[in-house]
């Protein structure tokens, strides 16, 4: 065990960096590339392909994640944790019902249009592959390594600005960079409300179905208002997403609040076994 992680235990920030974005190229690259050129040959489409091959690639590495620290790392979720994971990322409803509405208003009506299975399959390639890889792996490490009351709401911010970062990787398609700077923003925040419920319930898979329903969701409504033929949506459109998403950024934070964190110390000392240590 001392050998096997020798190297994290030494170089605790690069290894985070190496095991977040390794999977994260593992999962969307390295396995999911060639599952899509494997699917093409079989007549499905390389958007379809390429999400299917993302989501068995986050799989793959997820159970690589899990036996690597095994029997270390606790991974199954406890009693109550499920259900309390959907309690805490309730608040997101509301945020959906004003999101949607407003996608509504652009749309001229229901926003949603027709799901197509390139859509469901981008839709959980996403909730895997980022779940995983920024609140799995990223925030599981981080608890091994930094844990203390000060560094948990650090953790949420890391998480979170890990994760903002990957959307730079639209700079090769020629995006506008103001508009990339802005989903850099809107990652961060969300990403600092999913990894603050990770932190409070330790539950990855509840992550991934509500990433997975806000993604297809989001599609969905995205097609609507195209199709209602605006291309372009006006700026304080986008300033009332940043602010209801920053609202949930806070609220993230809220859960981490003083008052939370010696539960969440005792959550995470139980997930990485040092409840036995102290034994």
């Amino acid at each position: 065990m001392k050998n096997k992680h020798e190297f994290s235990d030494k170089h605790p920030v690069l290894s985070l960096l190496l095991f977040t974005f390794g999977g994260y190229f593992v999962s969307e690259f390295l396995i999911g590339i060639p599952i899509m050129f494997a699917l093409s040959s079989l007549g499905v489409d390389t958007t379809t392909g390429t999400s299917i091959g993302g989501c068995i690639g986050s799989v793959l590495v997820l159970i690589i994640w899990f036996r690597w620290f095994s029997p270390q790392y606790r991974y199954r979720p406890e009693k109550g944790d499920i259900k309390g994971a959907f309690v805490l990322m309730s608040p997101i409803l509301i945020y959906w019902v004003l999101l949607f509405g407003l996608f509504g208003y652009f749309a001229g009506g229901f926003p949603f249009r027709a799901v197509r299975l390139n859509t469901v399959a981008m839709a959980l390639m996403a909730g895997l592959v980022e779940e995983v890889c920024f609140r799995e792996i990223a925030v599981s490490f981080m608890a091994k390594k930094m844990m203390n009351e000060k560094t948990i709401p650090l953790m949420a911010v890391a998480s979170g600005f890990l994760f903002g970062l990957t959307h730079l990787t639209n700079l090769v398609n020629g995006d506008p960079v103001t508009d990339i700077l802005y989903q850099v923003m809107l990652s961060m925040f969300f990403g600092v409300l999913f990894a603050a419920v990770y932190l409070k319930k330790g539950n990855v898979l509840v992550l991934c179905l509500v990433h997975f329903a806000h993604d297809l969701l989001s599609f969905m409504a995205i097609k609507g208002v195209e199709e209602n033929g605006v291309k372009d949506l006006p700026d304080w459109s986008a300033v009332c997403i940043a602010v209801l998403e920053a609202c949930l950024c806070v609220y993230g934070f809220y859960l981490l609040r003083k008052s939370e964190r010696g539960e969440i110390i005792k959550l995470w000392d139980r997930k990485w076994s040092r409840d036995q240590e102290s034994l």
